[in-house]
């Protein structure tokens, strides 16, 4: 079956002026939770790596569950803009996601792009995922403690 490389990345520049929200950035299911919590107004593009469960015809992601990882999340994902729905089972599978979400009573995750990964795979691109983002991704230095405190250094 043939088909069209989406290669339109390659030309964009990569600078000052492109836009974060042009690109799907990698979320846990936990911090994509938060975060849409946090920022209820906005809808931003992600991607996550979870297990897709359905009930009574609806879906619902929820975090791989890992040794370190307790957390029960589910959030609801909608198909609408998928060209085919996929099939309701008992059986939760793990799935790699690209997509929006937006805050409407709970987080709703407008799924683009669905990808079915067995178990090894998916812990295996989790790992590699996180590891990319966490030295790729700007994040603001804590010096010490005093700052969450309140107090300024001087």
């Amino acid at each position: 079956m043939p088909y069209e490389k989406n290669k339109c990345y390659t030309t964009m520049p990569f600078c000052m002026d492109t836009k974060r929200t042009d690109f799907y950035i990698y979320y846990d299911v936990e911090d994509l939770a938060a975060k849409c919590e946090m920022f209820k107004d906005e809808s931003f593009k992600f991607r996550t790596i979870g297990l897709l469960k359905s009930t009574n015809g609806r879906f619902f992601i929820g975090g791989i569950k890992l040794p370190m990882n307790n957390t029960d999340i589910n959030i609801r994902v909608s198909m609408v803009y998928m060209k085919t729905h996929p099939k309701s089972t008992l059986i939760p599978y793990p799935i790699q996601l690209f997509g929006t979400i937006q805050w409407k009573k709970e987080p709703v995750i407008i799924a683009y792009i669905l990808q079915a990964l067995n178990t090894k795979m998916a812990v295996r691109l989790i790992d590699t995922l996180k590891s990319v983002t966490s030295v790729h991704l700007a994040r603001v230095p804590m010096k010490d403690n005093s700052l969450i405190n309140g107090e300024e250094d001087s």
